[in-house]
């Protein structure tokens, strides 16, 4: 059989005609129990958000502060029950007055590079650049209402200093000032309220209005948005269960947090009621550092800390397996690779005091922060922290092999002593480590705490519909966003984006033109 000669360019443009005819024979499209309106409204607004966390709560402060009637719904029953409470308190923002306060150079532009080269370019451009351009203004905001003590600290991943960590290393800070400025506008909030069903319009591509229904008493309350829904309800790391649902890869390991409203719920009922699809669901932000202590529950260790004073990280085999300054959520994978799935931050006596010089141990092994107390309870317990007088004792008590960990020592001694790490390339050398001990160590695995996936959205933070044409009246923000951090996620991004979104939402469903 002869076979035609086809070039390339031939090629594409058959591919194109092709799909252009598939594409355009694809029906006007409407969602199979979608509903125009109810037979009544209980209530009629500018702007209903659904989700009462940073996102929520920001984007209902904004709505108010432009002049709009804003009605809040709310899973939770509290706005302390989210995922930016549970956060570290890292807020990264471009063309903040701290930044320029100590002269910190940064251009968005540079913010962006960022965000798309840590997440592998698998991040989109809409939501990115809308993040890395608004930023500095929604942590103003917070900063200008009165938010707690912060600091610049420089972050792995990020190229300039614009990462701003809460002196209490907490997010509570954040839902601190959001509550206190949502009580001074009088905004009400249905707690305990979920949504339920969204109003929409097929034949006009709009929504109308929500469904949310008490989990208390089970009334139904419908109210009418006449200028927009926001989602801000959260992603799908809220429970195990809601986690290995949506991400199988991750089924049964390590440790699953998050606020336990953040079930993925709300995105299923606007797939169900509006049609739009999802994206990026398959990428959540890993942590190597969670402290398995109940189950798939557990605070994780901010190992950064004592691997810069000159800890290393090492395997079941006592071996190196990555370098120690790679950014965190790019470790994860390697765990996989690893005997049973974990590691160990390892260090000597020295290294260990020198850091909790430097930090408090609420700072070093948080969410939920352990005290002083707590820590010593666990050295004693020695599950999963390890206080040793001899390396023999140490691999004991840990499960490390033994002759494998010498060695290492000994590899790690020589690169320290050469300031040349010929095993992973790592560039920061401050201490060898002594040999004789006593010793240190903390054991981790995988802390799941992040969805990257949701819904795709314009640079107007507009959920984009089957056809990739935006739905009118319908907005996103905060981790029901899809494609913000790609593949990998970036320390201070998710907080960042979910006040950035909120605040940039509110406004443009009130109609800020300028983005």
């Amino acid at each position: 059989m002869a076979v035609q000669n086809l070039s390339r360019r031939k090629f594409l443009g058959s591919a194109a005609a092709a799909t252009a005819a598939a594409v355009g024979s694809v029906p006007a499209f409407a969602a199979s129990n979608s509903v125009a309106a109810p037979a009544k409204w209980d209530e009629t607004v500018d702007v209903v958000v659904c989700g009462a966390g940073g996102a929520g709560l920001m984007a209902a402060c904004q709505v108010v502060d432009k002049g709009g009637k804003v009605a809040v719904v709310d899973k939770s029953y509290s706005p302390y029950h989210s995922a930016t409470r549970m956060c570290g308190g890292l807020f990264t923002a471009y063309g903040t007055k701290i930044q320029k306060r100590e002269g910190a150079k940064d251009s968005w532009q540079d913010f962006a590079r960022d965000i798309m080269v840590y997440g592998n370019y698998m991040s989109l451009k809409e939501p990115v650049e809308l993040f890395a351009k608004h930023s500095g203004e929604a942590f103003d905001w917070l900063e200008d209402h009165g938010l707690a003590a912060h600091h610049l600290e420089k972050y792995a991943g990020h190229s300039n200093l614009r990462a701003i960590r809460q002196e209490s290393y907490q997010g509570v800070d954040y839902i601190d000032v959001l509550t206190k400025e949502a009580d001074k506008r009088k905004i009400k909030i249905h707690a305990g309220t979920p949504l339920t069903r969204i109003y929409f319009d097929a034949e006009k591509n709009q929504v109308t209005g929500i469904e949310a229904t008490s989990l208390d008493t089970g009334k139904k309350i419908n109210i009418r948005a006449t200028r927009g829904v926001i989602l801000a309800t959260g992603g799908i790391t809220g429970t195990p269960e809601s986690l290995d649902f949506w991400v199988p890869s991750v089924a049964g390991k390590g440790v699953s947090i998050g606020c336990s409203a953040n079930d993925g719920t709300a995105m299923r009922i606007a797939v169900r009621d509006v049609g739009v699809p999802l994206s990026h669901m398959q990428y959540i932000a890993s942590y190597p550092c969670g402290i398995v202590v109940n189950g798939r529950n557990g605070p994780y260790c901010r190992f950064w800390y004592f691997t810069n004073a000159g800890g290393i990280l090492i395997n079941k085999n006592g071996k190196r397996f990555v370098t120690e300054q790679e950014g965190i959520c790019h470790i994860t994978p390697h765990l996989a690779m690893n005997p049973e799935g974990w590691h160990i931050v390892f260090m000597d006596k020295r290294i260990y005091d020198e850091t909790r010089k430097h930090y408090k141990v609420g700072a070093l092994i948080g969410l939920p922060a352990w005290n002083d107390e707590r820590v010593e309870e666990e050295f004693k317990l020695g599950k999963n922290l390890f206080r040793a007088n001899s390396i023999a004792e140490f691999c004991k008590l840990s499960g490390v092999d033994e002759k494998g960990l010498r060695e290492q020592i000994k590899t790690w001694n020589e690169a320290v002593a050469k300031k040349s790490d010929l095993q992973f390339g790592r560039t920061n050398f401050t201490q060898p480590i002594d040999e004789k001990g006593p010793f240190y160590g903390i054991k981790m695995f995988p802390w799941n705490n992040l969805s990257c996936g949701g819904f795709r959205v314009t640079d107007r933070l507009e959920v984009l519909g089957w056809d990739l044409k935006p739905v009118k009246g319908l907005y996103a923000a905060g981790e029901t966003v899809a494609g913000v951090h790609g593949a990998f996620y970036c320390g201070g991004n998710a907080c960042g984006f979910a006040h950035t979104s909120g605040y940039m939402a509110g406004q443009i469903a009130m109609g800020r033109k300028d983005v």
